[in-house]
């Protein structure tokens, strides 16, 4: 009787320890250092300047999409408000702010 409860509990925890290590839906185990973050723009846009995030300045890498509608910044610090310059194909050059609620993590199809 000891041995048969002993075994329950046993196959218990190894079925629990197994389901403990599933895979995530929305992440391929990428550490946020190394993740990428992105935000839409109103509009499509010609060329950004000057990525940063808007309390402290400090400046961001990132890039336009080739359609021009996307930033995808590297290293991004999550929680912050980003500010960034954007010149529109007429020429216009607008100063555009980010809050952190609008920015989301690039997703990689497998």
């Amino acid at each position: 009787m000891k041995i048969a409860g002993f075994l329950v509990v046993f196959l218990s925890f190894i079925s629990a320890e197994i389901n403990g290590q599933s895979l995530k839906q929305d992440s391929i185990f990428l550490p946020d250092q190394l993740r990428q973050y992105q935000f839409q723009l109103e509009e499509p846009v010609e060329k950004i300047e000057n990525l940063r995030y808007e309390k402290s300045g400090e400046p961001i890498k990132g890039t336009l999409s080739p359609d021009g509608k996307r930033v995808v910044m590297d290293h991004y610090k999550k929680g912050q408000r980003v500010k960034l310059n954007v010149q529109y194909p007429d020429g216009r050059v607008e100063e555009v702010s980010k809050s952190p609620c609008f920015i989301d993590p690039v997703s990689y199809e497998l």
